[in-house]
């Protein structure tokens, strides 16, 4: 096998750029929502009526505790896992385009899932109705959608196995080549591996969740730096 034996035409150099800025993206991303759970605190709203009264009371507050930021920063996995299939697809291509199935296929559900929207929409409509009725039903239509807000209902679990194992998958080529060095595939199968752990062991125990959950939050720091480096670096290759 070519070690070094990727894609270097000049617009795949430009992915690899627009990659590696991806992962400064998530970078800032990670510390984004360290500072906002830091200074806004609380997550998402217990009930309806509590998400209808922090939207009308403040909605910047109301949307960062509705995690918008991740709305905005998710959907942007597909530029870096892109980026990253492209750089080792000519190593292994079946593994690699396994991997970006399940990594675009993941984020696909991720979007699918999202409401902050139409949350928005009913938190408008409930304040400008004086029906007690109508209140009651909006009120059960956000309810049902809190219940099953982008990170714990049953789409989140299927999405966060196929991102990981995807992710785990791209570690692994990333090893087989020196395209990325070992030490990005390491720390990639260790994050991705905790997350993927923390997804299943959650299922059946979910305060063992949070221990692998903290393992991997700091790695993803770590792989994003990596990433990020690994991608400019081959942006300014030309074979």
């Amino acid at each position: 096998m070519n070690e070094l034996n990727f894609s270097a035409d000049r617009s795949s150099r430009l992915l690899y750029k627009a990659g590696g800025w991806t992962a400064v993206l998530f970078l800032a991303y990670t510390f984004t929502a360290l500072l906002i759970f830091a200074f806004v605190g609380k997550g998402y709203p217990e009930s309806a009526l509590e998400c209808f009264d922090m939207l009308n009371e403040n909605m910047f507050t109301a949307l960062l505790r509705l995690d918008i930021v991740s709305v905005i920063v998710i959907p942007f996995y597909y530029l870096l896992f892109f980026s990253i299939y492209q750089s080792l697809k000519k190593n292994n291509e079946l593994f690699a385009k396994i991997g970006l199935f399940c990594t675009l296929a993941g984020v696909t559900i991720f979007i699918s899932g999202l409401n902050i929207t139409s949350i928005v929409i009913l938190s408008n409509k409930y304040h400008m109705t004086d029906s007690p009725e109508m209140r009651q039903h909006f009120l059960a239509a956000c309810e049902g959608m809190l219940a099953e807000d982008m990170w714990i209902n049953t789409g989140s679990i299927i999405r966060g196995i196929l991102i990981e194992a995807g992710a785990v998958i791209f570690s692994i080529l990333m090893l087989k080549t020196l395209i990325f060095n070992k030490a990005t595939g390491i720390v990639g199968l260790l994050t991705h591996g905790f997350d993927f752990m923390s997804i299943i062991i959650g299922i059946f125990y979910a305060p063992m969740k949070e221990i692998f959950t903290m393992v991997a939050g700091p790695l993803y720091v770590v792989w994003f730096v990596m990433v990020g480096i690994g991608l400019f670096r081959l942006s300014k290759i030309k074979i």
